[in-house]
């Protein structure tokens, strides 16, 4: 009994060091792809025709309170785009996401009202995860050079994806968005190291977007 408890032991924390190699190592990867192409300095950022923003809910599914990933996605964008950072704005995100809110529309009118042309907003409500949005953005609406805007985790993900899924892409960067400090927030970075893992999974297995037709 003791031998065979002995093994339990040792086979989970086996098991345990090598998910946590992997969570480290797939972390560290994805950093270093960002090296030089994400930054919190709008000089930094080299003009470009489109930024690419990453959907999100004004409000946490948790609470219903303000949703500051939301909010500092949204300053960041107006910041890029009255620099002159750039020209047009792809939102993408999910058209019908908790209980029914539209990422999309909602972003859309948060930018017009912080002083954005509504013509020069383009609407994809079909990106519903990241590896959809970036894809989306390059086989869809054609467009094969942009700046990722939401916080520098997501950004970090988003390029190493766009760069590694066999697709012509150039120049892609990130603007990093302020990062939310919350108690709240911590669980999406806590998560964040797993979604890093599945950007390998997605990567090897080839998956691809749930649709690639039109978003709004």
């Amino acid at each position: 009994m003791k031998k065979y408890i002995r093994l339990v032991l040792w086979g989970t924390g086996i098991i345990f060091l090598v998910c946590l190699s992997t969570l480290i190592t797939c972390n560290l990867i994805i950093v270093n792809n960002a090296k030089g192409k994400s930054f919190y300095e709008i000089d930094s950022i080299n003009p470009t025709d489109y930024g690419l923003l990453l959907g999100t809910t004004p409000q946490t599914r948790i609470g219903r309170r303000t949703n500051y990933f939301f909010k500092y996605r949204i300053d960041a964008t107006e910041q890029l785009y009255k620099a002159g950072k750039i020209k047009r704005i792809l939102i993408s995100g999910d058209e019908n996401s908790l209980d029914g809110v539209n990422e999309v529309e909602c972003m859309k009118d948060s930018l017009i009202a912080h002083g954005v042309d509504v013509n020069d907003i383009i609407l994809d409500g079909k990106g519903f995860r990241t590896l959809d949005a970036v894809v989306r953005a390059i086989k869809v609406y054609n467009i094969h050079s942009f700046v990722v805007i939401s916080q520098r985790f997501h950004n970090e993900r988003a390029i190493y994806l766009t760069e590694h899924l066999g697709h012509e892409v150039h120049d892609i960067q990130g603007y990093n968005a302020a990062d939310p400090t919350s108690k709240m927030a911590l669980m999406t970075y806590v998560r964040e190291y797993f979604a890093r893992v599945k950007v390998f999974v997605d990567i090897l297995t080839g998956n691809e977007p749930a649709t690639y037709e039109k978003g709004e």
